[in-house]
């Protein structure tokens, strides 16, 4: 006798199969398409804090507001110091920026995410109370990511 077609038993095993692979794949799925919002993000803080220490260098003093990254035409600051102003995450949340609070130290800034969450305006440190911190779980991409002065303060730790 020719069978034409496959038993009911094996098709509930192919349908097991292809459940516990997707119960693999899916998380690994949604927390490298967060690594990615998150390495895009880093990437455009790092250019905006080249943008800002071109602007230090010209001027000694780092921008006091943050007209340059809310105003829809970037002020003074676009093109001569960046093309484009990135003006928001990876998540669709606006950048922040925090220039320096005492203008003696006018070559202090701070330009920041809130992450995922996108929950706050302040700066709040990982409840680890380490500011460089591992993302092992989706979680660990609300926690803020901060460049300040030429480098990461606040944010995933990255390999050396």
């Amino acid at each position: 006798m020719n069978k034409k077609g496959f038993t009911l038993v094996e098709l509930l095993i192919v349908v097991a199969i292809i459940g516990i692979i997707a119960a693999v794949a899916i998380p690994n799925l949604l927390v490298a398409l967060q690594k990615g919002k998150q390495k895009a993000t880093m990437g455009d803080l790092k250019t905006i804090g080249g943008a800002i220490e071109s602007y230090l260098t010209d001027w000694s003093i780092a921008p006091m507001d943050d007209t340059w990254l809310t105003s829809p035409n970037a002020g003074y600051f676009a093109p001569f110091y960046i093309k484009i102003v990135p003006r928001t995450d990876g998540w669709g949340t606006q950048f922040k920026y925090m220039p320096g609070e005492d203008i003696s130290l006018g070559d202090i800034y701070t330009v920041y995410s809130t992450g995922r969450g996108g929950h706050g305006e302040d700066l709040a440190l990982p409840t680890s109370g380490d500011p460089m911190y591992d993302c092992t779980s989706l979680g660990d991409f609300n926690n803020d990511i901060a460049y300040s002065n030429g480098l990461f303060t606040i944010g995933p730790r990255t390999k050396k």
